[in-house]
């Protein structure tokens, strides 16, 4: 009688296996028909002095993108780059490995000969976005002068004009997202005109540069993370004479 009520206790335990948390991301990763997770990453960067033509920034990303999405064969990759007259703010939707191969790109071009970026910041990596903003990459360039970016004095922390830049160009990305496909084009060459509150602002993106505050990440920080071995000290390392391990689980 006993054994009865307990295997009626234990089945429910043990029947089936159970499904984890890894198998439920690959079961909706399959319905979405995605190959991986997507991640957004804002980036904000300092064009080359010896840029002339913006354009050709624009143009050197867009290739590079395009080459990127033929090697990795992953998830595309959609986002926008807006382009001002120092500086570059640039939102990229796509695989991990894909935003590892832009901070190795970001982080090798101010040595190139001819520079298009001279310095770079990762402020946010957002991990596995529910639904994309943008239906696909593109690069638009900003004829707007700010005087007195070297001026500007924050009235805020790092951390609240992060936010604030971060909350601009997500809804940003939902304006666009909302424009019919035929006004898409307009909407976009008419952005300082039409949305002009939901532009980053120049000055606010020189400080993120110019600032070293340790809650912004280098491209050089995040490729280290992937190509530097991990080694660390342990406390019992730093014990002696050393513990003898008679198991290989102590």
């Amino acid at each position: 009688m006993a054994t009865e009520e307990q295997d009626e206790y234990e089945d429910p335990l043990q029947e089936g296996q159970r499904t984890s948390l890894l198998e439920v991301i690959e079961d909706r990763n399959r319905t979405l028909n995605k190959k991986s997770l997507v991640h957004r990453v804002f980036i904000v960067s300092k064009i080359g002095d010896g840029v002339n033509n913006r354009n050709d920034v624009g143009n050197h990303f867009d290739a590079f993108l395009k080459t990127l999405k033929n090697d990795l064969q992953t998830e595309p990759i959609t986002g926008l780059m807006l382009i001002y007259m120092k500086h570059i703010v640039h939102v990229m939707e796509c695989a991990a490995d894909a935003i590892l191969e832009m901070a190795r790109e970001l982080n090798e071009l101010p040595a190139r000969h001819q520079a298009f970026i001279s310095k770079s910041k990762i402020l946010v990596i957002s991990h596995d976005v529910p639904h994309r903003q943008y239906q696909g990459w593109s690069f638009r360039t900003l004829d707007i002068l700010e005087p007195g970016l070297e001026a500007y004095e924050p009235g805020d922390s790092t951390e609240n004009l992060v936010v604030e830049l971060l909350s601009q160009l997500l809804r940003l990305g939902n304006f666009l997202a909302k424009q019919p496909k035929l006004n898409l084009k307009n909407a976009m060459d008419s952005l300082h005109d039409k949305v002009p509150e939901l532009l980053p602002q120049q000055a606010v993106v020189h400080y993120l540069l110019e600032n070293n505050d340790p809650c912004i990440m280098t491209p050089q920080e995040y490729v280290d993370i992937y190509e530097q071995p991990f080694d660390i000290t342990l406390d019992s390392d730093l014990v002696w004479p050393l513990p003898t391990r008679l198991f290989p689980y102590n």
